[in-house]
């Protein structure tokens, strides 16, 4: 059998479902995943043979996917890592899109035209977030007539969006799967560098998708995370990004006001059991 052991937040663990889903279904082996909320059909029963042992644990990022296709011996397969690797997961890319269709609720009522996703928050304070110059060569490609976009990001507030005016910006806001679900149905996407805004791109209708190629951060080849590959250059049109954020005045105070709040918060529901919601990290 299959099992897997989710790690990490949503679009982690969109891999690791799909990759035990790819296993499973290729080796007649029955797959122990819990379903993920949003994705109705990750509830689907994948039956087939079930053994207690000998265990396989694989984790990381990088597996030999053929061998262990190869092999059909009977065991039980434990995912335990995160597995962002494109090949993995490209010739699979019609099925998965069935088996991740979204919930009904969470997709929009009308189709928006160009959406692009900037993560801040925790990319922020470990040096990760994209500068305005890679998000303002994408729009020339997407939207160079200063057409309306719509941005989705997990903090609205940040200063770093009056940089975005000449194209009268417009947020999204709900749940995260709610901003997936909108960012898939666009039909021009700018993403980060983030599995969060991966997924839409592969899951969804873009018929442009620009991607960045960054030399530092989670994407950054032999960087501090080496190992995911996930710039489909078939489908993407990639941008080259060395330049790092560099934050004005106001977006650094924004976040050191945002830093202090968090932490307040996760103190006063500490010390009095309260349930104050707590801004990402």
């Amino acid at each position: 059998m299959v099992e897997v052991r989710y790690r990490s937040r949503l679009g982690n663990n969109l891999f690791q479902y799909c990759l035990g889903r790819i296993l499973a279904e290729a080796l007649g082996f029955a797959l122990e995943a819990k379903p993920i909320e949003g994705f109705p059909n990750t509830s689907a029963t994948i039956a087939g043979a079930r053994y207690d042992e000998p265990e396989q644990v694989l984790t990381g990022q990088h597996i030999d996917i053929a061998g262990i296709l190869n092999d059909r011996s009977p065991r039980r397969i434990v995912l335990d890592g995160h597995f962002q690797q494109i090949e993995y997961y490209r010739p699979h890319r019609a099925s998965i899109r069935e088996w991740l269709a979204f919930d009904r609720s969470a997709l929009p009522a009308a189709n928006p035209r160009v959406c692009v996703h900037v993560r801040r928050t925790d990319y922020i304070r470990h040096g990760w977030a994209l500068p305005f110059s890679y998000y303002s060569e994408a729009l020339e490609m997407v939207a160079p007539d200063g057409e309306e976009i719509w941005i989705t990001t997990d903090d609205p507030k940040d200063p770093f969006f009056e940089r975005f005016a000449a194209w009268r910006p417009r947020f999204h806001r709900g749940s995260a799967l709610e901003q997936m679900a909108f960012l898939s149905k666009t039909a021009r996407l700018v993403i980060s560098q983030s599995t969060f805004a991966w997924w839409p791109a592969f899951l969804g209708e873009a018929k442009m998708v620009i991607c960045p190629d960054p030399s530092f951060g989670v994407w950054a080849d032999g960087g501090e995370f080496p190992g995911p590959k996930l710039l489909d250059h078939d489908r993407f049109t990639c941008i080259r990004c060395t330049e790092t954020y560099r934050p004005t005045l106001p977006e650094a105070w924004h976040q050191q006001r945002r830093k202090l709040r968090r932490r307040a918060i996760l103190r006063l529901n500490s010390l009095f059991r309260q349930s104050i919601p707590v801004p990402w990290d």
